[in-house]
């Protein structure tokens, strides 16, 4: 079946050779709808959804940028957002075969076959010849197991490409899928008759003829696939069995290092080389492939008990009464395990130990009958308990982000070919389940021209008309690290509005100033103290108080969590919970200061979400996000913490379709956070 995956992950790209694209009126969207196409084309998905998402705002009534975010989004894999989106572009042109297409491919991904199919169907109602679409709506039958219909369309491909003889193995696949074991062994026959040097028909059958018990005939075929140089683990650990079964134990060996050699992930090859090894008298090399069976999975008793048995063999006692140990864990009447850690208790000279398991082995003996009877008890208690019982959901939430706190080996070994890490499949870079920053008032931005969140604010550009500061502020929650030259420059500047504030000390914009060129060289204090006289002498001063909230958040989250040090007098500097709660409380006055202000600034709504998510508020904290996202529909970074906070509450749904959104306006995280939460 590996070569139908990689039909698949090419039928999708497939889709950037269509051209589909309509005559625009007006030509900066031509124009950025290619752009968005050159963008899909080379891989940088995050970006390309970004200009299709203008289109869609210059023009909603257009399809091909829907159909074209839909596979932005299929390989970023959020299939469920594809899908939407492929519906949307259908529903403005129900006569485009390639939305049918990417929609059809998204529900095969969602498990939806029967929708899968019908989309298929569809689009060959306008591509009857299409090879591709065949292709696609045979595997939708055959994963509904309508195989008749799934071999109905392949000898109709079969016909419309005669040459291509590979499809005589998905028609001896589909044949073995109907139990028709003859015209499937007829189909790989024929097969082989037409590509002499190719290993795929000999593989096939070997395996079919190795089903029905024909050992030889499959001996045979599988040692001419390996010939043809195959690279199928399948046919030397298979070959490697029929070996064992002959007695031919060198052979067998030197085909499961083989097997190991081309798939050294596969815990099977493993576990039948230590058994063949332990047989054949290699203790030590035995004992080493159980260990890296065990390293796999643990909990595969087979492998313990065997590598107990060699451990006690080797006279390796405390290691033979840890996995004995463990045996007994799982299952407790075990008696083989009982006699093991007797004998390995013996090896120790521990008489005591050995007499006491000993002991229990002959308990057991004499009382195998009462343990039966209680063990088909418990097991019929066990069952009626399950009966009655729903489905167990995560009742600890934290559990929902431990489980992906360690990464993947899949994820750790991936290695994107990009520098930039928006580009390529994104989903596929793990990210820490955390939230996106707060947002802050700065000279100093890390540039992200993905995000659509609105930066832009009129009480900001205001302020900065006026040109008090040296430079522009603005809003951002990606701060960047000054340099030394940089933060020299900002003590200067402390220097320079000092000397203005003795000439004026009835400013509030001096104060300001003053306060942001603390924050920048960390001086939480001083900033403070600076704000509380800007807001003093002005007391609708909206950015000071939004100022004011930040940083004392930053300056009580670090006193709150920095390591707990200790005065030189011995006094503890680690802020107390009562005043720590008293700064909150403060925090909390400043932003809803803000909004009563200025009700439309999103960001304070944002920053006191955040806040109280980390206090566990949770539900507080959904009602200020949705609010701030109700100020800025595009507003990314509340999406991704609102759908973290659903997710920790267990309302799952909701969470990942806020990832979605999340993903689509340009935090590209989120689309590795959806593949691990679904």
């Amino acid at each position: 079946m590996h070569s139908k995956n990689k039909r698949t992950t090419y039928l999708v790209l497939l889709l950037l050779w269509i051209s589909s694209a309509g005559v625009f009126a007006q030509l900066n969207t031509d124009r950025i709808l290619t752009i968005g196409r050159n963008a899909l084309y080379f891989e940088d998905y995050v970006l390309s959804i970004q200009y299709f998402n203008q289109v869609i705002e210059i023009k909603p009534f257009m399809a091909e940028p829907y159909m074209y975010r839909s596979i932005a989004k299929i390989q970023l894999g959020d299939f469920e957002g594809a899908e939407v989106d492929g519906s949307e572009a259908i529903a403005r042109n129900p006569f485009l075969p390639e939305a049918y297409y990417a929609r059809g491919f998204t529900r095969m991904r969602l498990g939806k076959f029967a929708e899968a199919a019908s989309d298929f169907s569809k689009a060959i109602e306008f591509s009857p010849v299409s090879r591709h679409l065949m292709l696609s709506r045979i595997d939708a039958y055959e994963r509904m197991e309508k195989y008749d219909k799934a071999l109905q369309d392949l000898e109709q491909l079969m016909k419309l490409d005669p040459r291509n003889n590979q499809l005589l193995y998905d028609k001896g696949r589909i044949q073995l899928s109907l139990k028709d074991t003859v015209s499937a062994e007829k189909s790989f026959s024929e097969l082989i008759e037409r590509e002499k040097k190719s290993h795929i028909g000999w593989s096939a059958r070997a395996l079919l003829r190795h089903q029905k018990g024909n050992l030889k005939a499959a001996y045979e075929d599988y040692s001419k696939a390996i010939q043809l140089e195959s690279k199928h683990f399948g046919d030397y650990m298979n070959r490697g069995v029929i070996n064992v079964r002959e007695k031919r134990f060198m052979e067998a060996l030197s085909d499961y290092d083989k097997a190991i050699q081309l798939e050294p992930k596969n815990m099977l090859a493993y576990l039948n080389r230590g058994i063949l090894r332990a047989d054949l008298g290699d203790d030590n090399n035995a004992l080493s492939d159980f260990v890296q069976v065990l390293k796999m999975d643990s909990s595969l008793m087979e492998a313990r008990y065997s590598k107990a048995l060699l451990e006690l063999k080797l006279k390796n006692f405390r290691e033979a009464i840890r996995d004995y140990q463990l045996i007994l864990q799982k299952h407790e009447f075990f008696l083989p395990a009982y006699w093991g850690i007797a004998q390995a208790y013996d090896g120790l000279n521990n008489v005591r130990e050995a007499f006491r398991f000993r002991q229990k082995a002959y308990d057991l003996e004499r009382n195998k009958e009462q343990i039966r009877e209680k063990m088909k008890q418990d097991l019929d208690a066990k069952n009626k308990i399950a009966d009655n019982q729903p489905t167990e959901k995560v009742t600890s939430k934290t559990s929902v982000f431990n489980r992906y706190a360690t990464q993947n080996i899949d994820e750790n070994a991936y290695e994107s070919k990009y520098t930039d890490t928006r580009r390529g499949q994104v989903q596929r870079r793990f990210v820490d389940v955390i939230n996106e920053r707060n947002f802050v008032i700065s000279y100093y931005s890390k540039d992200d021209d993905i995000r659509r969140t609105t930066l832009f604010h009129p009480l900001i550009a205001e302020y900065n008309r006026r040109r008090i500061l040296p430079a522009s502020i603005k809003v951002t929650a990606q701060e960047i690290p000054l340099t030394k030259e940089l933060i020299q420059q900002h003590f200067e500047h402390i220097n320079q509005v000092s000397l203005l504030i003795r000439e004026d000390d009835r400013n509030p914009d001096l104060y300001f100033y003053r306060a942001l060129e603390y924050a920048l060289v960390q001086d939480f204090p001083n900033a403070i103290e600076d704000l509380n006289r800007a807001i003093l002498l002005k007391g609708d001063f909206t950015l000071a108080y939004f100022m004011r909230a930040n940083i004392r958040f930053k300056y009580t989250d670090y006193r709150k969590n920095a390591n707990r040090e200790l005065r030189a007098d011995g006094t503890d500097i680690t802020v107390p919970d009562n005043e720590y709660k008293l700064d909150v409380e403060l925090i909390m006055r400043d932003y809803d200061k803000v909004g009563e202000l200025q009700p439309d600034f999103s960001f304070s709504y944002y920053n006191k979400a955040n806040i109280l998510s980390s206090q566990k508020d949770f539900k507080s904290a959904i009602q200020l996000y949705s609010r701030s996202i109700e100020k800025d529909k595009d507003f990314a970074e509340a999406y991704f913490n609102r759908g973290l906070t659903y997710l920790f509450i267990g309302e799952d749904a909701k969470g990942l379709a806020d990832l979605r959104k999340a993903g689509e306006l340009g935090i590209y995280g989120a689309y590795n956070l959806l593949q691990r939460f679904k």
